[in-house]
């Protein structure tokens, strides 16, 4: 081979690399989530509805990020509940921060924690101040 076909095949190679990389980072599955892991965000409610796999779509005053609590209708929470308890309210929501390429300001929008004032409403990180309210 010559030195032009292996400097082309490295520059390949290395971008080949840095593809799946950054594919590893997008699809890797929300699993153990640690207090470290997610960002807080709050804001005002507008809309929560029922979207595929059994999520919670919520949808906050002026935010671009589309939020969900993944199978959340499997954990006990349902869209008419939600509708009564937040809709209009200011909650607070901690989503994943995880840099991917579709999320480069790193707010995956997986909600791992949901609060009202005070009261938590869904949780699942791990070693939180707050108790899991799923197993």
């Amino acid at each position: 081979m010559r030195k032009a076909g292996k400097i082309w095949f490295s520059i390949v190679f290395v971008l080949f690399i840095g593809f799946m990389w950054m594919m590893v980072q997008t699809f890797k599955p929300v699993r153990n989530v640690q207090p470290d892991d997610v960002l807080k965000v709050s804001g005002t409610v507008i809309e929560v509805k029922e979207s595929s796999g059994f999520d919670i779509v919520l949808t906050l005053q002026s935010d671009t990020h589309y939020y969900y609590i993944n199978r959340g209708l499997q954990t006990g929470l349902t869209v008419e509940g939600l509708q009564k308890e937040i809709l209009n309210k200011t909650v607070t929501l901690y989503p994943i921060k995880r840099w991917t390429i579709f999320t480069r300001d790193s707010n995956m929008g997986h909600i791992s924690k949901l609060m009202i004032g005070n009261r938590v409403l869904y949780n699942e990180i791990n070693n939180d101040t707050h108790e899991k309210t799923i197993q």
